[in-house]
């Protein structure tokens, strides 16, 4: 991977391991992210769970002329009930983050 790919792809995993929203709900065990597909697996360990729940996050690049932001495109889960509250819910929202400083920068230029 080359040393721009690898920086976007640190960013994202940042985004997602610093989230009060996700960390609220459970413990980020595990973070995988496919730049070229343009999704990111999450596994996190729910309160009260007995074991992880898998998630995969769909995501795009937005230029915002000063800014890039990631946006969230879509959330799946193995759980259909969980499924059903991420289509529902980003049905009227949108999950977007702006990349901090030179990675923002960067991922505009590139991608």
């Amino acid at each position: 991977m080359s040393l721009i790919g690898n920086m976007r792809d640190k960013a994202i995993e940042a985004i997602i391991r610093r989230n009060e929203f996700v960390r609220r709900f459970g413990d980020i065990q595990n973070v995988s992210i496919n730049s070229e597909q343009g999704y990111a697996d999450v596994s996190i360990l729910l309160h009260g769970e007995p074991q992880p729940t898998s998630f995969r996050g769909y995501y795009c690049f937005n230029d915002m002329g000063k800014d890039t932001e990631v946006v969230v495109t879509s959330i799946s889960c193995g759980k259909q009930w969980i499924d059903e509250i991420f289509t529902y819910w980003l049905e009227n929202h949108t999950l977007s983050y702006t990349l901090p400083g030179l990675t923002g920068g960067i991922a505009k230029f590139f991608f």
